[in-house]
């Protein structure tokens, strides 16, 4: 099979860095064995595990969102800031088991601050209040002489945080939800709740909670979206059948692409897309786990469809680079997580592999990019449990992004092949630009898309680099069958 890629000299846009962002909530083993583990033998000091840091600082990791999830509609923050000897342990009734509150505010600030991320915080709609998270602002961001501002100081933290980004609420528009409300209650509260915050500190960013549903997002929209910069998104896909997994990726750009249309159709050029939940989520069930033992864990396995899926998801990021402003997997370690931890072991798994290869080796500048390939048509199901279903005509067996890393003078094409059984030959047309000799090429694959890394095999699938050479500016690539390939091909001289 033959595809084919013009790429071409212009700038298109720039990817917000923000896109490869990470989540972590209190849910199963996320934050008490994953991101923190006083007792594991590679703990530091503050109980936060190296190797996990390690990890994250490999990948760069921009922005991370926090406490939850399910979990802030119900998270009190007051719970988790002084002496953690006093600090009260609690039940976590929203996804079960004892929470010690051993990790609050001022730990997730010291956690982002040591793998460089940008903290965001979503502050709770379900038994929170609005003095509640003026107050969590005050402690965070402000530097006067008044309640909470002096107690984080008494805490021993001078500075203020300037936590930017804060979302209000989070999936109220589901019963699941602790706070569950209509478009039009929702609406309101967010309104007062952007206004007020912003009139405490007018550098933050708010988050507002989109429902994928058109009628939601119009009402909150109307009501406040001139007081807010996102609207989220939510999407979780997945199935055991090869097709229905990579496939969903473009179901996620239609999606994306609808909300954009809201956005844009209303007047709100300011707002911009959260897609700050996404993943594959379909083996494991939260009902089933609750029921049998009281404690939820959703620790998925992820194998190399539902990398390739993740890959689909970043070209499409890349595409919608003026719209999507931050995106955030869901989760970053354990429960649904891209890193699974044993008390002495790490092991990445073939998601993390997808986030290496395109935060560390493609570009910000998106380049026009003509891609020619087949199609095909798909009826597929998807998320947990089969219970969400998908149609699209168009999906393609072979797609690709094209960027440029003014810093390293290099062009990089991200390409992922999804024919599950046939190799591709790639027909790359560089005629708009002078380029080396010699590329470096990382590829992502396994002779079976069902593989997958375990505490058996950490490695089993791991990108590989080699070299390729350049025979001139017409070049033909090979790839086989499920795989995702990264080319850095230097140019001679800096893009215009």
């Amino acid at each position: 099979m033959e595809c084919r890629i013009k790429v071409w000299g212009t700038r298109e846009g720039t990817i917000s860095p923000l896109i490869y962002g990470h989540f972590i909530e209190h849910l199963g083993r996320c934050i008490y064995g994953g991101v923190f583990d006083e007792d594991a033998p590679c703990a530091d000091a503050r109980g936060f595990r190296k190797d996990v840091i390690e990890a994250m600082k490999q990948i760069k990791c921009p922005i991370l969102r926090w406490p939850g999830g399910n979990f802030a509609s119900a998270y009190h923050w007051e719970d988790g800031v002084g002496p953690k000897e006093k600090r009260p342990a609690l039940l976590n009734y929203v996804w079960g088991g004892v929470e010690t509150n051993r990790f609050g505010t001022d730990e997730f600030i010291e956690y982002c601050r040591e793998i460089g991320a940008e903290p965001y915080i979503t502050v709770s709609l379900g038994t929170g209040t609005l003095d509640e998270a003026l107050h969590w602002l005050e402690y965070c961001n402000l530097d006067t002489p008044t309640k909470y501002a002096a107690m984080r100081k008494a805490f021993g933290h001078s500075e203020p945080y300037k936590v930017k980004y804060w979302g209000v609420g989070n999936e109220v528009y589901g019963h699941w939800q602790v706070g569950h409300c209509n478009a039009s209650e929702y609406a309101e509260k967010l309104r007062q709740y952007a206004m007020f915050m912003k009139a405490l500190d007018p550098s933050i960013k708010i988050i507002a909670v989109g429902a994928d549903n058109p009628e939601w997002d119009i009402q909150v929209l109307k009501h406040a979206g001139r007081f807010i910069d996102f609207i989220s998104i939510h999407q979780y896909h997945g199935s055991d059948e090869y097709y229905d997994t990579v496939a969903a990726a473009y179901y996620v750009e239609e999606r994306l692409r609808l909300l954009e249309n809201l956005i844009k159709g209303l007047g709100f050029g300011h707002v911009k897309i959260a897609f700050d939940e996404w993943n594959v989520w379909y083996r494991v069930s939260a009902e089933e786990e609750a029921e049998k033992n009281g404690v939820v864990f959703l620790e998925e396995p992820y194998n190399l469809k539902d990398a390739l899926f993740a890959a689909g998801v970043f070209l499409v990021l890349h595409r919608m680079s003026d719209i999507v402003g931050m995106a955030n997997l869901a989760q970053m370690v354990n429960a649904l997580g891209m890193l699974k931890t044993s008390k002495d072991t790490l092991i990445l798994t073939p998601i993390y592999h997808v986030f290496d290869l395109f935060v560390n080796h493609t570009g910000r500048v998106v380049l026009g990019l003509d891609v020619n390939t087949e199609y095909y048509a798909i009826k597929a199901k998807s998320f947990v449990g089969g219970r969400q279903h998908f149609e699209l005509s168009r999906v393609p067996y072979f797609d690709a992004s094209a960027t440029y890393d003014p810093g390293r003078n290099l062009l990089c094409l991200a390409m992922v092949n999804y024919y599950k059984e046939k190799s591709v030959d790639v027909e790359v047309d560089l005629s708009d630009f002078g380029i080396g000799e010699k590329a470096t090429c990382f590829e992502l694959g396994a002779e079976d898309p069902f593989v997958m890394n375990d505490f058996e095999n950490p490695e089993r699938i791991k990108p590989m680099e080699k070299t390729v050479e350049l025979p001139g500016e017409n070049l033909v690539f090979r790839m086989v069958p499920h795989s995702l390939c990264v080319l850095e091909i230097p140019l001679l001289r800096p893009l215009d």
